[in-house]
């Protein structure tokens, strides 16, 4: 493995485990707050809703990639606004860095690509940012 290719290998593990643990976990049944691991519920855990009382930008994001895994638009909509997002710029990851991995000569030919990728998460921290923002004053 050459040097360059290091930092697609660890992009490409990270996708895989959030994509695989979208698709192990199970989306929470109706009326319940926590996705689950078969029949086990999961605690749900914030720490900044704990101590602050309000939503951080995250909340509801895991619940909303489960959903949207399992292929339920409406209620991972409905969890977060930015769950579909997520996981959509997660799958283009994912599948750039398979490409990058299995056939070394597309990084040169598709380079604009790998950094559209990579100036595509500041977009996402921004849109994080601006649904927060929305989300504490009420608008939504």
């Amino acid at each position: 493995m050459k040097h360059n290719s290091l930092p697609h290998l660890v992009i490409f593990i990270v996708c895989f485990g959030i994509l695989a643990g979208c698709l192990v976990l199970t989306p929470p049944e109706k009326g319940s707050p926590c996705v689950q691991i078969g029949d086990i519920p999961l605690p749900g855990i914030c720490m900044f809703r704990s101590v602050t009382g309000f939503p951080c930008p995250g909340c509801g994001l895991l619940r909303s990639m489960v959903s949207a895994m399992h292929g339920d638009v409406a209620r991972s909509l409905e969890y977060h606004r930015l769950g579909l997002v997520t996981i959509l710029y997660i799958i283009l990851q994912f599948l750039f860095r398979l490409g990058i991995l299995l056939f070394p000569i597309l990084g040169i030919r598709f380079s604009r690509f790998d950094s559209f990728l990579n100036r595509g998460i500041i977009l996402l921290a921004v849109l994080f940012g601006i649904n927060w923002i929305l989300t504490l004053i009420g608008l939504f």
